[in-house]
């Protein structure tokens, strides 16, 4: 009897294991499941993988053999940083040597000694309108409750407004801590580039492209990210180019805030305001459409997914396909499941129904807007209740499966092209999600394949 006792609590030890790392995690020790890295080896024991295949070798994939011999394979929106992008110290600078870019943060940031992000090909310099800037490496929270290291520049700003630089994957996800009511609604960095034009038809960012029509993106900067101490957030605030050095290709950029926020009575100070500077790096595509945007240019490159009916653009549906499934040979017969998982940024007020639709006509990744959407069944295929921060999942198993049976035929309704769609489906809701853009969480499709 007291074997049997012993097991089951081994069991629901498991299972409570399995279940902290899919559903999301918000402390230190934890490590989430849409963050593209590499799983440790706690989360692949807890999944019950036993070791990595090399069956399926892109850069946006890790997959595993489990105990009982099924495949999984996991496929994340964004390249999978493979170093983990720790800091070194040396004697001027903080290195972060990543998979795909190098960032450098001087321990003095002064427009001699700038942050520095890029490899060969591609940089991006910054550094502040201050004469010099003491920085120090530290290990702190950042706005989603990650905990990271980064390099902190203490009152960046002006007196108490630290400056916090965190590597990613592409570049540098930095904030400007705000700890007290204020009416300074503008914040200013230089930021140094190669020759390319700025392209900022967008809203949401702002693209530098090696020519203004056709060009192809090698930079960009996002809209900042609004959130206060309690993880309320606003989107309403904007970012832009006020003038360049064209003799040294560097640019004077603005950060608004958005002051009714700042001002407003349930904002709990400290507030943090986030914003990514991103050497462009594809990513699976995920494209929004905005009910209240019009003809203005795709959402395609916004770090963020709004989700609901209160947002600042209206209603927002995101169109979701995995274009690498095209470079697999996946037998639709083997497929035991798969999951789409996305991460929720904030705690919401109340619980919202996110629900998944297939799509049944092609859809650019560039030119979608609201009023040229695609078709879509009015059936849901899944659907997930949210309401904490943290990651979740929506199961598309019998739509990969029609869409990997079609796979090279023309015009099937349910293919790799259309795949699926994801929206609210709770009224007066509104959600924020990783887009996989930033380098920080990742959305990812799980598909367990039969041995």
């Amino acid at each position: 009897m007291k074997e049997s006792v012993d097991m089951k609590k081994k069991s629901l030890i498991a299972i409570l294991i399995v279940f902290l790392i899919i559903s999301g995690c918000t402390n230190k020790q934890e490590v989430y499941y849409t963050v593209a890295e590499p799983f440790s080896d706690e989360q692949r024991e807890a999944l019950g993988m036993t070791e990595i295949t090399n069956d399926y070798y892109l850069e946006n994939l890790q997959s595993f053999e489990r105990e009982n011999g099924n495949k999984v394979i996991y496929m994340h929106s964004a390249p999978i940083e493979q170093t983990g992008n720790e800091i070194q110290e040396n004697e001027t600078s903080y290195l972060a040597e990543g998979t795909y870019f190098r960032k450098s943060f001087p321990k003095t940031l002064s427009s001699n000694n700038p942050i520095e992000i890029g490899n060969t090909d591609n940089y991006a310099n910054c550094f502040l309108n201050k004469n010099s800037v003491v920085g120090k490496l530290s290990e702190s929270k950042n706005a989603f409750g990650q905990y990271e290291q980064g390099v902190i520049y203490e009152d960046a700003f002006g007196k108490d407004i630290d400056y916090i630089c965190y590597p990613t994957s592409f570049g540098v996800n930095t904030e400007i801590v705000i700890p007290k009511r204020t009416n300074e609604y503008k914040y200013q960095i230089k930021m140094q580039l190669p020759n390319l034009a700025p392209d900022t038809s967008s809203p949401d960012y702002i693209l530098f492209k090696t020519a203004l029509e056709k060009g192809q993106v090698k930079s960009l900067l996002y809209t900042p990210l609004l959130v206060d101490k309690n993880g309320n957030w606003s989107y309403a605030n904007s970012v832009k180019l006020l003038d360049k050095d064209v003799k040294n290709n560097i640019y004077t950029v603005e950060y608004i805030v958005d002051e009714k926020f700042l001002n407003d009575k349930n904002t709990k100070y400290p507030v943090v305001l986030n914003q990514s500077i991103y050497l462009y790096k594809s990513k699976q595509p995920d494209t929004s459409a905005y009910e209240n945007t019009g003809d203005v240019a795709s959402h395609y490159l916004s770090p963020y997914i709004l989700l609901g009916d209160e947002t600042l653009k209206g209603e927002g549906w995101t169109y979701v396909r995995f274009e690498t499934l095209n470079s697999l040979n996946i037998d639709p017969e083997k497929i035991i499941s798969a999951k789409y998982v996305f991460h929720n940024l904030f705690d919401l007020k109340k619980e919202t129904k996110i629900s998944a639709y297939a799509v049944k006509a092609d859809w650019c990744s560039i030119n979608t807007r609201w009023f040229n959407r695609p078709p879509f069944d009015e059936k849901t295929i899944s659907e997930v209740i949210v309401k904490t921060s943290g990651d979740y999942e929506l199961d598309v198993t019998a739509l990969l499966v029609e869409m990997m049976k079609n796979k090279g035929k023309e015009n099937s309704m349910y293919s790799i092209q259309n795949s699926f769609m994801i929206r609210s489906d709770t009224a007066d809701s509104n959600v924020i999600i990783s887009s996989g853009d930033n380098g920080l969480f990742s959305p990812v499709l799980e598909i367990v394949l039969s041995e």
